[in-house]
């Protein structure tokens, strides 16, 4: 009796699993502890990282995850690292990366230098419990001893607390700022609820109603309510003030909560001493599924970039739930067969019965209620909506119009009464494969058999049927090949003589293009362009696990609407790329990519049986049968991801020295032998079915095929520049959109410089010519003496002509020499210009400040002023005319007409006075300059042919100079034409007019450059 008992409670029990769905179902939960890499059991935080890494606190270090391998950062393992310890982390807006420590301070790693924080820079204690940064980047840093904040600029600043409160004696546990920016503090003290306001942290009076309470969590959801764990008085929220302690029915009700996040989903989950939580579909759960989290103190969970859950525990290391690709109809019992009826209802052959879905969910009907605990192998629908009904014992075989159910079997003529597989072939009219022969039944409900005392069939046990587009039945064996009928007679036999990949047939079906595709023990054929006149010539390629499908017993294969195929075989379920199969078959390719799938996306499954049938339904999902239930995988929805993998190249061990990535260009010495470059994929979604291309510029000619290798070594480079590439390939075959890149230069021995081969070959050849240079030295040497005379005596006439070029061009603007090179004969010309400046300096009292001092001191001082004169009238386009004595005369406008005449000798003249400042400023001799200047016509040219000199003549220059004899000391005197040609320049400014006597002129009317 109790046994009974037991049995129907485990009965009821599982019945109650079945039916009733779970938000975890379509969850997997993967965890890594000690055992599985990660370096101790406890993990204190996690955190994903910018760059992809999942990063993991541990009493340790601070643990980087990529999926596949764990790397512990500590002062052990890198100098640059100042802790042991990691207990809490974040990564901040500006991308540095703070890790509290468990005793040893707060850490901040960043590319600007890492910098540690201890009690001697003011934090309240080293144990650092808590982290968060704020809307305006300072840093808050919860301690065994306190709070603080470090602002953007580095700054420590103390937070003041509410009266009452003793600052010192805070244990901070929890820092969460809230939509508002706000800061929120939980601590391990009684009634320890904080919210930072103008600078002051106060208790929360909202809670005092429950008198004493232990504070261990808080969130804000996207909603605004706030969610915050009372320890073992529960979970309670609070929205606009109001409180409400919640009854959830689950260990949320008793047990205190440590770590609270909402997803993307909108789901909330909560993490607590004694296992997880969540909110979803207004409703709690709580998860019942793997032990590593049944029972675990969830410090901390977080979501990934690619809606990954993780989870970080103190006893069973991390975990990570991964919402399945595949929905689970977990029935506890073999699935055979699957078929979608014309109504759309999707009907399923177990090893107990037959089950029936009504958009996906399961219903009872007339057949299922009669199939009940049968041993259903197969299900068929006709075009008119009947089912057939495959048993493996008496009824045997079954028809049911959706009113009534009709059987047949061994004492009606079937062939056995273990029915595999049965389809129509015509309205009414069924082929029916048994363990013992094929039996067809007639419309009449007659019945014929072949079998093997028929002298039909060689091999009785039929496995697979099927009706092609030309009418002709295709039978599978179990060993015996294919048997070909038409008319209801055999007329040809198919095995793997004629080029099929083995004789045991498990499934035979037919591609939207027509050729056929046989699944056997041995692998896959596909047949092209089959055709009943030339069986003997069958076109035939095979796949087998020589091609990269790991097993050559292919169960069977389906083609979905994105041109892919999916595979069952003993490994279990896996999809192939039409595209790449068709390169195997026309010789472009050796393997193929296959993608399997396992627990890790959702299958939790020990796979199909051989004999199990597959479809796609109408909405282009996958229905899997399996040997415990069922698996629904819709590819269009998975293809819907859009979250691209990461790549990073991790290290570079060059000869057995292994060196970090930082970007920079590697210089790699001559003699290099190896270097090994290793890089990871970041996508945590399946990341071991990554896979990676890369290509070595000057070394591999395009990108390799995708594999799943993160090492590639080299030997041997070629000197000069390289650049490694490598993109990443996730399991839906999204591509990382950015190459890692990484740059060497490979430094050649000296043999190995193009120079090297160059001054080889050409001593070479200079000792190859040097026989015959000797023989025929003697004969050219005086050729080549008197040749070398002539040369000389040529630079020497060029050397001269450059010597007397420079020297006219030293007297003559460069026009007036080139012209007088181009002239024969009477040097002398002259030419007339309507605009032109003329400015005349003369030094004051020269007489008078030049006695006392020898003519060399006079010409000196003389040559440095005239120098500093010379070179800003070059720099100005001011051509100087001459000096006569101590005065110098300049003029703008010849030999080149310019149209600024004027203004550029005004400015020259007043950089004249700030030279002449400047030359005083440390001259033995100081001088003072007046300086007078005209506009006006003039004539220009070259008199004489010997000694002669580039001057101007005119009334405008008699007036230039008469200008300079009426100036002041130390000033510029100008004319009233020259003052009205300058009428347009306001920024120039002139004294009020001067009437002054002039030669030849009379009274005129003169101003004063101010």
């Amino acid at each position: 009796m109790k046994k009974l008992v037991f049995s129907i409670i485990i009965l009821t029990f599982s019945f109650s699993c079945f039916s009733q769905s779970s938000f975890f179902d379509n969850y997997v939960y993967q965890s890594w502890s000690e055992f599985g890499g990660l370096s101790g059991t406890t993990a204190n935080d996690i955190y994903q990282t910018r760059d992809g890494y999942i990063d993991i606190g541990t009493y340790e270090g601070l643990v980087k995850f990529d999926g596949v391998e764990f790397t512990t950062l500590n002062r052990i393992s890198n100098k640059e690292y100042d802790f042991v310890s990691a207990r809490t982390i974040i990564q901040d807006s500006r991308g540095d990366i703070w890790v509290g420590s468990n005793d040893e301070g707060l850490h901040r790693i960043s590319d600007a230098g890492n910098k540690t924080y201890k009690i001697e820079n003011g934090l309240p204690n080293n144990s650092v419990r808590a982290l968060c940064e704020d809307t305006i980047g300072n840093i808050w840093v919860g301690t065994a001893s306190g709070v603080v904040y470090i602002t953007p600029d580095g700054k420590l600043i103390n937070p003041q607390f509410g009266a009452g409160t003793t600052a010192n004696g805070v244990i901070a546990s929890n820092l969460f700022c809230d939509d508002h920016g706000r800061i929120w503090l939980t601590t391990s003290n009684e009634n320890g609820l904080f919210l930072c306001e103008d600078g002051v942290f106060k208790p929360r009076e909202e809670f005092e109603k429950y008198s004493t309470y232990f504070a261990t969590a808080i969130y804000q959801d996207h909603k605004g309510t706030f969610w915050v764990g009372l320890g073992d008085k529960g979970i309670a929220t609070m929205h606009n003030n109001k409180v409400t302690l919640l009854k959830t029915d689950t260990l949320l009700d008793h047990t205190p909560t440590c770590t609270i996040l909402e997803d993307d989903n909108d789901v909330i989950w909560f993490g607590t001493e004694h296992g997880l939580v969540v909110y979803a579909n207004n409703k709690f759960e709580e998860y019942k599924g793997a032990p590593e989290l049944t029972d675990s103190n969830i410090n901390r969970i977080i979501q990934d970039r690619e809606d990954n859950i993780w989870f970080a525990t103190d006893r069973n290391g991390i975990g990570k739930m991964t919402h399945g690709k595949f929905i689970m109809h977990r029935l506890g019992k073999t699935v055979n067969s699957i078929v979608e009826a014309p109504d759309g209802k999707i009907w399923a052959a177990t090893d107990k019965g037959l089950l029936c879905y009504e958009n996906d969910e399961p219903v009872e009907n007339t057949l299922t209620r009669y199939t009940k605990d049968l041993r259903v192998r197969h299900v068929e629908a006709t075009t008119d909506g009947k089912i057939l009904v495959s048993c493996y014992t008496k009824p045997a075989q079954l028809i049911y119009d959706g009113k009534t159910i009709k059987s047949w079997d061994s004492d009606n003529g079937l062939a056995g009464n273990k029915v595999r597989v049965a389809i129509e072939t015509d309205k009414d009219e069924y082929y029916v494969g048994t363990t013992t022969g094929l039996s067809i039944i007639h419309k009449d409900g007659s019945i014929v058999s072949l079998k093997q005392n028929t002298g039909d069939l060689d091999t009785e046990y039929v496995m697979a049927i099927y009706k092609d587009t030309h009418g002709i039945v295709w039978v599978g064996t179990d060993g015996g090949g294919i048997f070909l009928l038409k008319n209801e007679k055999v007329f040809s036999h198919l095995t793997s003589a004629d080029g099929i990949a083995g004789n045991v047939i498990f499934k035979i079906n037919q591609d939207a293009n027509g050729n056929f595709w046989v699944c056997t023990g041995s692998g896959i054929t596909r047949i092209k362009d089959f055709d009943t006149t030339r069986i003997s010539r069958l076109e035939c390629n095979t796949i087998n696990s020589e091609n990269g499908i790991g097993t050559n017993s292919i169960f069977q294969i389906m083609f979905d609407a994105s041109n892919d195929a999916w595979i069952t075989n003993n490994h279990g379920l896996a999809s192939l790329s039409m595209t790449e199969i068709e390169e195997l078959f026309e010789g472009k390719r050796q393997s193929l990519t296959t993608k399997y799938y396992n627990r890790n996306d959702g299958l939790d499954s020990d796979g199909a049986t051989s004999t199990a049938r597959a479809i796609i339904d109408s909405m282009g999902r996958l229905w899997i049968p399996l040997v415990d239930g069922i698996a629904v995988y819709d590819p269009q929805k998975i293809r819907k991801s859009t979250i691209l993998p990461l790549v990073q190249i991790e290290t570079i061990t060059i000869d057995s020295v292994t060196h970090q990535n930082t970007g920079e260009l590697i210089v790699l010495k001559p003699g290099t032998k190896r270097i090994d470059i290793k890089y990871t994929g970041i996508s945590f979604d399946a990341p071991e079915r990554l896979t990676f291309s890369h290509m070595l510029t000057g070394f591999d000619k395009d990108y390799t095929i995708p594999s799943s290798e993160r090492v590639v070594s080299y030997t041997n480079l070629a000197p000069g520049k390289h650049s490694f590439l490598v993109y990443a390939i996730n399991g839906n075959g999204l591509q990382s959109n950015n190459d890692e890149m990484m740059f060497f230069y490979q430094k050649p021995y000296i043999w190995q410089r193009p120079i090297f081969w160059v001054v080889l070959f050409s001593l070479l050849a200079g000792t190859g010519i040097a026989y015959f240079l000797i023989r025929e030295h003697r004969i050219k040497m005086e050729n080549i003496r008197l040749e070398a005379l002539v040369q000389a005596r040529t630079v020497d006439l060029e050397i001269e002509k450059d010597k007397s070029d420079k020297l006219l061009r030293s007297i003559l603007p460069d026009k007036i020499a080139d012209k007088l090179k181009e002239t024969t004969g009477d040097k002398s010309f002259g030419e007339d210009f309507e605009n032109v400046t003329l400015l005349f300096s003369d030094i004051v009292g020269f007489t008078k400040v030049s006695s006392g001092h020898n003519a060399k001191e006079i010409v000196k001082a003389l040559n440095n002023l005239f120098t500093r004169f010379d070179e800003r009238a070059k720099d100005m386009g001011v051509e100087k005319i001459k000096t006569i004595g101590d005065a110098y005369m300049a003029a703008c406008g010849v030999p080149e007409a310019n149209e600024n005449h004027a203004r550029i000798m005004i400015e020259f003249a007043k950089g004249m006075l700030r030279d002449l400042a400047e030359y005083n400023e440390t001259a033995d001799i100081k001088f003072q300059i007046r300086i007078g200047l005209n506009c006006g016509p003039v004539t220009a040219g070259v008199i004489g042919t010997h000694k002669f000199i580039y001057d101007v003549w005119g009334n405008t220059v008699n007036v230039a100079s008469r200008m300079e004899t009426a100036a002041n000391p130390g000033g510029i005197r100008i004319t009233e034409d020259l003052k009205e040609h300058l009428s347009d320049q306001k920024d120039l400014k002139f004294s009020e007019p001067i009437e002054c006597q002039v030669k030849g002129k009379g009274k005129m009317k003169t101003y004063d450059v101010l």
